[in-house]
């Protein structure tokens, strides 16, 4: 019998059971939350999450330091994934029924910096490993624009990221916020937070899908294809010969395309028929086997998240999912196409040959139900074994963050003052042996972060290798490229 795919059920179940009576909840880590997770905890905080946002306002700092706490206890009332905890395979969420509770995690988890930046509280709290999620507002900054910081676990979290952020924002806006957590609480109920935790990919999955078990197979044997890749001979970022005794040091560069540069690549690549993603692959590809290729290499395995909403419905069904990516990887033939091309038609190629080994990677959703009986054993082995590599190179890693824009809180209304985001940047603690380019939109610029541990990797180097990629994009979609005028 075929597999089917289910309706879309009115009521689902929640994973988020209640313990404690009636005070707790918890529900078991699963798939790649449970890997990214391990991760955090046994290889020095990786892949934890770190997004600033710079703002404007008429409000003064003093406003803003009375109405941070009641702020950000609001926000954990729309966006209750800032009050997770995690365990090694769990994940728990603890009901604030009184305001002394709730002043209580509001003073341990928001915090106020001064006398700073915005850019240095990102980049210190990036630095350290976390042990719960902080929101940092700055204020009084020596230089810049004031700010909020949010350092965040990633297990549960990607681009809901900046939807906290907008939150927060949106809750500093509310004049009666200043009055603090005695006026504006409300206590927290089960039935109220249950529904509105996030739930994992791999529910949603199985409320949409029974697969059959020649479908799991299948999809057992895309997983095992594309796990072969590690085996072959690939171009890389060469890892410092030394790496073994250097000590961790966390960055996050950034490489920004102007707003006219942005537009007309992305005309470019649509008439092109190239998504914007593969044609920065296809540049990050080019640019490090031009800069480090030994010229013996079998091709290119690239690394990537892949965003597996792809395969849930856009209205979600009501199931509220915050981690929806699957680690994923492609291999590029170099005996099919040249991944060292500098020219336009190469790069075009290159690009439609990376989404085409992507799309062939990415047929089946129940890769999901794969993920989710594979995870507890891979991330057994990372706590075992972190950080184990016993390759010489950082293989090409990318993933895309898509598009962020606050529209929420540009002008004043009804019961609410302005504050207006005027830059947002994302980053946070990679720790493995490789460079993560991170593309990213604000409004109207493209962006991409470089994040990366010094342990192996040179910063100057790193950065070269940012300026030949950048270099490569604006070569690939210069066709019809405007400038603005003088």
């Amino acid at each position: 019998m075929k597999g089917s795919v289910s309706e879309h059920p009115a009521v689902f179940d929640s994973e988020w059971k209640v313990v404690n009576s009636n005070t707790s909840m918890v529900r078991p880590l699963r798939g790649v939350e449970l890997m990214i997770q391990s991760s955090e905890r046994f290889c020095n905080g990786n892949f934890q999450l770190t997004l600033a946002a710079s703002l404007e306002t008429t409000l003064t700092c003093e406003q803003l330091t009375r109405r941070h706490q009641a702020a950000w206890w609001r926000t954990r009332h729309m966006r209750p994934v800032v009050g997770v905890v995690f365990g090694l395979d769990y994940a728990a969420f603890e009901v604030h029924g009184t305001v002394d509770a709730a002043k209580q995690w509001a003073t341990q988890t928001c915090r106020v910096a001064s006398n700073t930046t915005v850019a240095d509280v990102a980049l210190a709290r990036s630095r350290q490993p976390l042990e719960s999620p902080t929101m940092t507002l700055v204020v009084n900054p020596i230089r810049g624009a004031r700010g909020c910081v949010l350092n965040v676990s990633h297990t549960l979290i990607s681009q809901e990221g900046f939807r906290i952020l907008q939150e927060f924002l949106t809750q500093l806006a509310r004049p009666d916020s200043e009055l603090g957590i005695n006026t504006v609480f409300s206590p927290e109920t089960v039935l109220d937070v249950q529904l509105r935790l996030p739930q994992s990919l791999s529910h949603a999955y199985s409320l949409l899908h029974q697969p059959t078990p020649q479908e799991l197979r299948d999809a057992f044997q895309i997983y095992q294809r594309v796990q072969m890749h590690w085996a072959r001979s690939t171009i890389g970022i060469p890892l410092h010969r030394d790496w073994q005794k250097r000590p961790s040091h966390i960055y996050t560069k950034v490489v920004q395309f102007e707003p006219y540069e942005a537009s007309a690549a992305l005309k470019c690549l649509k008439k092109w028929g190239i998504t914007l993603t593969t044609a920065f692959f296809a540049c990050i590809t080019s640019a490090i086997a031009n800069t480090y290729d030994a010229g013996n290499e079998d091709g290119a395995h690239l690394l990537y998240s892949a965003n597996a909403r792809r395969w849930l419905p856009t209205n979600g069904h009501g199931v509220l999912v915050t981690m929806g990516i699957l680690p994923a990887g492609m291999w590029i033939d170099a005996s099919k196409v040249d991944i060292r091309a500098k020219d336009q038609p190469g790069l075009m190629r290159l690009a439609r040959a990376i989404e085409q080994a992507q799309q062939e990677d990415l047929v089946s959703p129940h890769i999901i139900a794969v993920y989710d009986q594979i995870a507890p054993a891979l991330a057994k082995a990372i706590g075992e074994q972190p950080q184990s590599t016993s390759s010489p190179i950082g293989r090409p890693t990318l993933t895309s963050q898509g598009y962020f824009d606050d529209d929420v809180n540009r002008l004043p209304g009804p019961g609410r003052d302005q504050i207006r985001m005027t830059d947002i940047s994302s980053g946070g603690r990679n720790t493995d042996p490789n460079v993560c380019f991170a593309l990213y939109s604000f409004r109207d610029e493209l962006r991409c972060n470089l994040m990366f541990d010094g342990r192996f990797f040179v910063q100057d180097e790193v950065m070269q290798l940012a300026y030949t990629v950048s270099g490569l994009f604006r070569r690939l979609t210069t066709e019809e490229l405007e400038f603005p005028k003088l």
